[in-house]
């Protein structure tokens, strides 16, 4: 007897985004990548990505672009971004953000959250130019502790690069091809934790701001936090227990840069 399997269907969205002079541009949204300009009547423009296809699994393809041109904007998600389990070829997620003429970002997404058996590739470009600013906060947790959820493997490949003013001057990668369970547990690796946070800030706004960040580092049972400062930029990493104690700390950091105004909405809501 032949079976006629249907080709599993598959989301793809395509988002881009120009601004200059704070004034909106460009809004090319398709698929499941849509996009929110709310007004709260803040003096920080903020942005809202949305995936209308509710997570990310096998074979899906995301493509965004952001072109900034003196302005400012605050740019997140609506909700943590999950990543499902799945099969064949990876989910590929592509981000590239091009910021210039004393434009200022702050990229505060929620969470991305790995699932057992989960598989994406995730590419991330950033350029600016030496009279733009950047403030990066990326977060990834690895397996839900309050829904008990376990990561014993799983595909997830991620490469980030940041250019100021036309060079590399910072690149990260992660890949977990050969992952297990088991390195969760492992002191160098994530020491038993399940949460991390990166915050990267580069640009003359934030030289030197860090002067006093030590005071306000977290550093108990659930959370570890650091700092350092080289290359005109400045790198935080944070590493939890869960979620939750990583968003605290998170917050914590936020608070100390938006000290004169308050933590933009969208990273609330």
């Amino acid at each position: 007897m032949n079976i006629a399997y249907k080709k599993l269907e598959k989301s793809k969205g395509k988002l881009e985004v120009k601004i200059k002079n704070n004034e909106l541009l460009k809004l090319f949204q398709q698929g499941s990548f849509k996009a929110l300009i709310p007004n709260f009547h803040e003096n920080l423009q903020q942005l809202m990505m949305i995936n209308t296809a509710g997570g990310i699994t096998s074979g899906d393809e995301f493509d965004s672009r952001i072109d900034l041109d003196n302005s400012n904007i605050c740019v997140s998600t609506q909700a943590a971004e999950k990543i499902y389990s799945g099969f064949g070829d990876p989910a590929k997620v592509d981000i590239n953000i091009n910021i210039s003429n004393k434009g200022n970002l702050f990229w505060l997404p929620k969470e991305l959250i790995l699932f057992n058996n989960c598989n994406l590739k995730r590419k991330f470009n950033i350029n600016l130019s030496k009279d733009s600013n950047l403030f990066l906060c990326e977060s990834i947790v690895f397996g839900r502790t309050s829904m008990n959820e376990k990561l014993k493997s799983g595909f997830f490949s991620d490469l980030w690069k940041i250019y100021y003013d036309k060079k590399l001057i910072h690149t990260e990668a992660l890949n977990t091809s050969s992952f297990n369970g088991e390195l969760l547990k492992s002191q160098s690796i994530l020491n038993s934790n399940c949460a991390i946070a990166t915050i990267i800030l580069v640009g003359k706004k934030f030289f030197g701001i860090g002067d006093e960040l030590s005071k306000i580092m977290t550093k108990d049972n659930y959370t570890t936090t650091e700092y350092s400062t080289w290359d005109k930029k400045l790198i935080i990493r944070c590493i939890s227990k869960d979620s939750y104690n990583l968003k605290f700390a998170i917050n914590k950091i936020l608070s100390y840069f938006f000290k004169d105004s308050q933590i933009p909405k969208i990273w609330h809501i």
